[in-house]
């Protein structure tokens, strides 16, 4: 039993997305989805620095398509080193899930890490989850902050990819991002 590398990408120049799975063909060399071969998948995101101030965030993908509907639920804590830590929850309000808050755009300390852990997502007749944990480094505030918890996206039918983003729209400048299948 382990971790396979399933699919790979790393940011050459500015790119808007960066999509896994949904037949994606990442440095891997695969053209792969997210299929009933692994029943649990894990994304691994490392050094993602982005062009403007901005944060990270998903959305699952269903027959390539990444999913902007409101069907996304979370429950995660956010973990601040110079703050009150906080939770953050929403039920079926969002078209995308923040996987970190704002990563501080120009500055070599900046940058955002997470290990997302997928569930459910071949399956068609169950949701798809994900556990994730987050950190990253705001230099304007010179604080380690990170979200850990779970998100739900709230429609029973087949996910084949995840598609990675910023909230406000800004291109990613570097990072990994690496999808892994769990052997059965």
């Amino acid at each position: 039993m382990g971790w396979v590398l399933v699919d790979e990408y790393t940011v050459p120049s500015p790119v808007a997305t960066v999509t896994l799975g949904a037949g994606s063909n990442g440095s891997a060399g695969n053209n792969v989805s997210i299929d009933t071969t692994y029943n649990v998948y894990q994304v691994v995101i490392s050094g993602v620095k982005v062009s403007a101030d901005d944060a990270l965030s998903m959305r699952v993908t269903k027959s390539t398509s990444a999913q902007t509907d409101t069907n996304y639920d979370e429950i995660k804590e956010y973990i601040k080193s110079d703050a009150a830590n906080g939770t953050v929850a929403t039920d079926g309000s969002n078209n995308q899930i923040d996987l970190t808050a704002t990563i501080d755009s120009g500055e070599s300390a900046s940058n955002g890490n997470a290990i997302l852990t997928l569930f459910n997502f071949p399956n068609a007749d169950e949701y798809s989850y994900i556990t994730l944990e987050s950190v990253h480094y705001q230099y304007n505030d010179n604080a380690a902050r990170g979200f850990y918890g779970s998100i739900a996206h709230t429609v029973a039918s087949a996910c084949d990819g995840i598609q990675f983003k910023t909230n406000g729209g800004n291109n990613f400048t570097a990072g990994k991002f690496s999808l892994y299948g769990l052997n059965k």
